[in-house]
């Protein structure tokens, strides 16, 4: 499979990835609806060396003791995730996203209550096995 590309809003910050082996998945954490402003999120996690920035400076928030949120200091899209040894990429920054179906929800425990989750997928009250 190729390479995979992704953007900010306003295209300063660009990237891409090489997909094999990501996991992709949904987080309704509460971390993850302040970060993104919306009730739910979808990442995709890649190993750290398979992620490379293509343009732009991106700006980095700790918003954990472990974990880094990066945003382009442009137009404040949240891109991507760092800490640890993958690199999460937030799934409506990348170009074509179309193969990289999420295959698990995880911290089902912050959801919504007004969120209905109507698919098969698994879910876990906090992290995903793959985040622990």
């Amino acid at each position: 499979m190729t390479s995979l590309t992704g953007r900010c809003m306003c295209g300063a910050l660009r990237y891409r990835f090489d997909p094999a082996g990501a996991i992709a998945d949904y987080c309704h954490c509460k971390k993850c609806q302040r970060w993104s402003g919306a009730p739910v999120t979808a990442w995709a996690q890649v190993p750290v060396g398979q992620f490379e920035i293509l343009a732009g400076t991106p700006k980095a928030f700790q918003s954990s003791p472990l974990y880094q949120r990066h945003f382009c200091d442009d137009c404040g899209s949240p891109v991507y995730m760092s800490g640890g040894e993958t690199i999460g990429i937030m799934l409506g920054t990348v170009d074509d996203p179309s193969s990289l179906v999420p295959g698990g929800h995880g911290w089902t425990s912050d959801r919504v209550s007004w969120l209905k989750i109507d698919d098969d997928l698994p879910c876990w009250p906090e992290d995903a096995p793959h985040d622990r």
